[in-house]
């Protein structure tokens, strides 16, 4: 591995000791600043406090195993002696054996990726490709899920879900690397301006390029550092955290150079590699004292920072130290942060996975510091070392400030509550669960009036129930024609209504399943309805710039409100029956005034208000049950929440894909979110 004095001395280093404020639950209490806290090996008796969820125990104990994430899955591809693979999935809380490696392979330190599949017609497929290791192999699967119904036709082809030999074009068998390199402990990353290139970082101090479309290496290099890479660190960068690093780049050479970023022990670089000229610039990065004696820890690149979970000193020396430190280097700002002793145990040759679905961090596997492989697998929220970091001087401002406010004796105004209660309901909200069973957009969610139950309704022409709770799916309701674009509880909740694309407004018995009624009007596609509170009318959008008021009993229209100025594409009743909330193409939002006590007796709608922020389709817009507050979501990737008294905007939430839909549960601690990757979001409040 290499000359370790460097590591070694850091370790005996002796820095000034926390003080017990410092303990709180939060880590982002704890900021690297010039002093950092004690030594490595007296850390690991301060006192645990964590926020890691323990998650169902691996199926066999797993070291220095390589993950790869599908959808709701990770997929955990062998360890250090150990063939077997699993999926584990994220919702279900349970493992699935896959399948072994070749018993010719012999799996210790090895690199698994996901290849770039970009003809691929089937989005339930992935490729992965294994590498490396101590005995070098070059391996691949071609993965469907064995958690859904997709996995019935992979049976049907030859090689799905199993490891075989990587070939070129002409079907014959590649090894990546030379004879003279030693694989063991390497690590990749696929990039490139087609994602065709696979970055290789290996021992001694190599990097090397191979393209995944020639079958052939294109570039070797030697990286500019002292230390021996190993087990290290190496991440790529994404768009938004290369954008400003460089002022003099212009945009066509950001194009042309893709970075990367590599850290072990003392070193840490800064990779730039330029594909039209096939050439390497490296820049060398800061690495705090804590961190710098330690590698084969975990870590995983999120919202422009790495985190950096565990790790020992010296691998397996009888000396060596394991850690159940978090650091945390944030690659824009160029700054090292310590989260203190926040892994439940001391963990090396363990494996991070981000979760993208569920906003979590997870843990897998690992060796503790008696030497011992673990079952271990930890789960965090990305939310927990995301919260905004403040420097010794805000810290001070805040106390001050508040000390002042405390002497001033004239009592505590009630409103005040109010405020900062409305404050947190707004702020507070975070991933509870993600539903996933629709194979195509989502494009309606709404809660039961007891929050129990979801309705969802998709293009792909169903319509289903789940439960809150568990997540499971207890209904599908198949009878449209076409996309059904929204589904609605009755009042009573043993009705759901639907409309289509098809032209139809179906009503379905909630415990059958069966249709009840069919309201069928050649009006062209119908995008939404609402009950009425009392359950006996509905009110529903049409593509034709029309809101249309309807009895359920009779299917009779009788009355219609007109006013937006392109196709309505949202349309809700208030719980008190007095208001009516539209959104439409026309990228307005309106409230029309409902003064009649008998629906049908309404001559006008009268325009109340108009909220206009968004710079597209306005798709779907809801009430808080307190009828003061407005959730809404936009082709834009938003969802913003408004004040209905100033019209203003209190929150904009962002997403990754198009929001097609939103509900709000009746007691306002619940936020579901559809959108068009097929995805359901259950958001709940941090303090209900």
């Amino acid at each position: 591995m290499g000359n370790r004095t460097t590591a070694q001395k850091s370790t005996e280093r002796q820095a000034k000791q926390t003080e017990q404020s410092q303990h709180l639950i939060t880590p982002t209490s704890f900021q690297h600043l010039t002093d950092l806290p004690a030594t490595l090996s007296e850390r690991q008796s301060e006192p645990l406090v964590t926020p890691f969820q323990t998650l169902k125990a691996l199926p066999i104990p797993l070291e220095e195993s390589q993950c790869v994430l599908h959808k709701h899955e990770i997929i955990i591809c062998g360890g250090k002696d150990e063939r077997a693979c699993y999926s584990y999935h994220t919702i279900k809380n349970e493992y699935k054996f896959i399948c072994e490696y070749p018993s010719d392979v012999e799996l210790a330190r090895h690199c698994v990726v996901e290849l770039a599949n970009n003809n691929s017609k089937d989005r339930h497929e992935i490729t992965l490709l294994s590498f490396g290791g101590f005995r070098k192999h070059t391996l691949m699967m071609k993965y469907v899920s064995i958690w859904s119904n997709e996995n019935n036709k992979s049976k049907e082809l030859n090689n799905y879900n199993e490891w075989i030999p990587f070939t070129d074009n002409h079907n014959h068998p590649i090894i990546i690397g030379r004879d003279i390199d030693n694989y063991s402990g390497l690590r990749a990353v696929i990039g490139g301006r087609n994602n065709n290139l696979l970055f290789i970082t290996y021992y001694y101090r190599n990097i090397s390029v191979f393209d995944l479309n020639t079958f052939q290496f294109i570039k070797h290099d030697t990286l500019p550092t002292n230390n021996a890479i190993y087990c290290h660190c190496f991440v790529s960068k994404s768009a938004n955290e290369q954008g400003q690093e460089r002022m003099n780049t212009n945009e066509e050479e950001n194009k042309r150079s893709y970075q990367m970023l590599l850290f072990c022990d003392c070193t840490g670089l800064s990779i730039e590699y330029n594909e039209d000229n096939n050439a390497f610039q490296f820049h060398q990065l800061p690495v705090c004292d804590d961190i710098a004696p330690l590698f084969r820890y975990a870590y995983v690149c999120v919202n422009g920072a790495i985190l950096f979970f565990g790790g020992c000193n010296d691998g397996n020396g009888t000396n060596s130290v394991v850690s159940k430190s978090v650091y945390k280097y944030l690659i824009r700002e160029n700054k090292w942060m310590i989260f203190e002793n926040f892994l439940p145990s001391s963990l090396v040759n363990c494996v991070a996975v981000l979760s993208e679905e569920d906003n979590d961090i997870h843990i897998i596997g690992g060796r503790d510091d008696e030497r011992r492989t673990v079952l271990t697998h930890l789960k965090a929220r990305v939310c927990v070392w995301n919260a905004p970091q403040l420097s010794t001087n805000e810290i001070k401002c805040i106390i001050q400030y508040w000390v002042r406010v405390l002497k001033i004796k004239l009592g505590w105004i009630d409103e005040f509550n109010k405020i900062v209660i409305d404050y947190a309901k707004v702020k507070g909200y975070q991933l509870l669960m993600v539903l996933q069973g629709h194979d195509i957009a989502v494009s309606s969610v709404r809660f039961s009036a007891d929050g129990r139950k979801i309705v969802s309704a998709s293009y792909d022409r169903t319509v289903r129930i789940w439960d809150v709770s568990s997540g499971k799916q207890l209904q599908i309701f198949r009878g449209h024609t076409s996309a059904v674009f929204t589904a609605r509880f009755s009042p009573d909740e043993h009705t759901v209504a639907s409309c289509s694309k098809d032209g139809t407004i179906r009503l379905w018995d909630v415990n059958t399943g069966t249709e009840i009624i069919k309201i069928e009007k050649k009006f062209g596609p119908i995008w939404d309805i609402d009950f009425s509170p009392d359950g006996r009318y509905i009110v529903s959008g049409f593509r034709d710039k029309t809101i249309r008021l309807w009895d359920i009993h009779s299917g009779i229209e009788i009355n219609r409100l007109l006013g937006h100025s392109a196709g309505v594409l949202s349309t809700q009743f208030s719980s008190d029956g007095k208001m009516i909330l539209s959104s439409s193409i026309d990228k307005i939002i309106n409230l029309w005034n409902v003064e009649s006590v008998r629906i049908w007796n309404i001559e006008t709608g009268i325009e109340l208000k108009i909220l206009k922020e968004y710079l597209n389709t306005v798709n779907d817009i809801q009430y808080f049950p307190d009828c003061q507050t407005i959730v809404s979501c936009s082709r834009d990737r938003t969802v913003r929440l408004w004040n209905v008294e100033s019209a203003k905007i209190i929150q904009i939430l962002n997403g990754k894909s198009d929001v097609k839909c939103v509900d709000v549960s009746q007691n306002g601690n619940k936020i579901i979110v559809g959108s068009s990757d097929c995805k359901i979001q259950i958001l709940g409040l941090l303090y209900p």
